[in-house]
């Protein structure tokens, strides 16, 4: 540790990627989603557009034509930017259920062999809370039967 650094807590997490196939697959479904309403959205506007231009009979105006086209491609830009903002929120957002998950998985791996003196300890914010405490709860159980 640096000195004059704070002290850091003794449950941090060093790496957000701590369950990479179960937070692809959340980052994905998440990502699928937003192409999906692009899709949906893009397209409402261009069916918009284009009713908007033949009432009007500008459909063979360039500048009509060109600000269609436009819309295209701001709404692509946007989505790229959305796209890299989904990922860094998908991560995030996983982070706090996939590192509960290999928490929980590792004390039953050793309540599993035998071994009940575990305590899990999660973070503030993570989920799967009520989930740890009944696995404390049952290990204390299984080690006062032990003695």
């Amino acid at each position: 540790m640096k000195p004059g650094a704070a002290p850091q807590p003794p449950y941090r997490r060093r790496r957000y990627l701590v369950n990479p196939p179960f937070q692809y697959r959340m980052v994905g479904v998440m990502l699928l989603l937003l192409l999906l309403q692009a899709v949906a959205a893009l397209t409402s506007v261009y069916l918009a557009l284009w009713v908007t231009l033949r009432t009007f009979g500008q459909t063979h105006e360039p500048l009509a034509v060109a600000q269609l086209s436009t819309v295209g491609i701001l709404v692509t830009l946007e989505m790229l930017l959305l796209s890299a903002f989904v990922i860094w929120v998908g991560i995030r957002l996983t982070h706090k259920v996939a590192g509960p998950m290999v928490r929980i998985n590792a004390a039953l791996q050793q309540m599993a062999q035998g071994n009940f003196d575990i305590h899990i300890k999660l973070r503030k914010g993570d989920a799967l809370v009520e989930l740890a405490e009944a696995i404390n709860h049952l290990a204390d159980s299984l080690r006062a039967r032990r003695a």
